[in-house]
């Protein structure tokens, strides 16, 4: 038997309008997840009985990352929930120079519960990590035998890859392990880029049209997907 957490138990009664005997499917956001029925649902909380669990994550088992310098409001909402969908396995959130979100202890919360609701709508049972903010010059400490990518539209010192070459090229390595870059609104300065690059990354271009931050971070990761399959 389980006792559901308070928010939880208020979701499942309140919001889902559970009932007695219904069938619920509960994870423990380690990639964990259990079938259950429900016993008990009142006032004080709701139980139900665990009926069969299994390990089954739904991510890329700690092999797809970005470091993303985060809109704000809505829109901040909106890029952790397309991570989360596609798969991605960590964020950091990236301090820049044109910056206009600042991730810091008081408001990680926040994103964190997002990242617990947007597992709850995807059916995702593993949780997306949340790591602390980061500079671009400290990119180094995030890798690990990982291909690091930069999105900048244009070429600065060294060629940019379009996703065409990009695949080709990926397809060469057997990538292992992404880390994908992703700026603000107004886009990396020439010297962040040039420091990301003297750090190891490759610079990745979607074309001319420019993208906001959560479509950028969409595709990138479907094309991370891809590279990792």
């Amino acid at each position: 038997m389980v006792e559901l957490p308070e928010n939880e138990a208020h979701h499942a009664s309140r919001v889902l309008r559970c009932s007695i005997n219904d069938a619920i499917v509960l994870f423990d956001g380690n990639g964990y997840e259990a079938h259950a029925t429900i016993r008990s649902i009142d006032k004080r909380g709701v139980i139900a009985s665990i009926d069969s669990t299994r390990f089954a994550p739904r991510d890329h088992s700690d092999r797809l990352h970005f470091a993303v310098a985060l809109p704000k409001g809505d829109r901040q909402r909106s890029t952790i929930e397309k991570l989360v969908e596609l798969g991605v396995d960590s964020l950091s959130p990236l301090e820049t120079a044109r910056s206009v979100a600042v991730v810091n202890e008081s408001n990680s919360e926040r994103l964190e519960r997002y990242v617990v609701e947007a597992c709850k709508q995807c059916r995702r049972n593993r949780l997306m990590s949340i790591h602390p903010t980061i500079s671009i010059q400290r990119i180094t400490s995030l890798q690990n035998d990982t291909s690091i990518w930069i999105l900048h539209p244009e070429t600065i010192d060294q060629e940019s890859y379009s996703i065409a070459k990009a695949n080709e090229h990926a397809c060469k390595l057997e990538v292992k392990r992404l880390l994908f870059l992703v700026g603000p609104e107004g886009g990396f300065t020439d010297e962040e880029v040039r420091i990301a690059i003297s750090q190891g990354a490759q610079l990745l271009s979607f074309g001319e049209r420019i993208q906001r931050v959560e479509t950028a971070v969409s595709t990138a990761a479907v094309l991370g997907s891809c590279w990792l399959a």
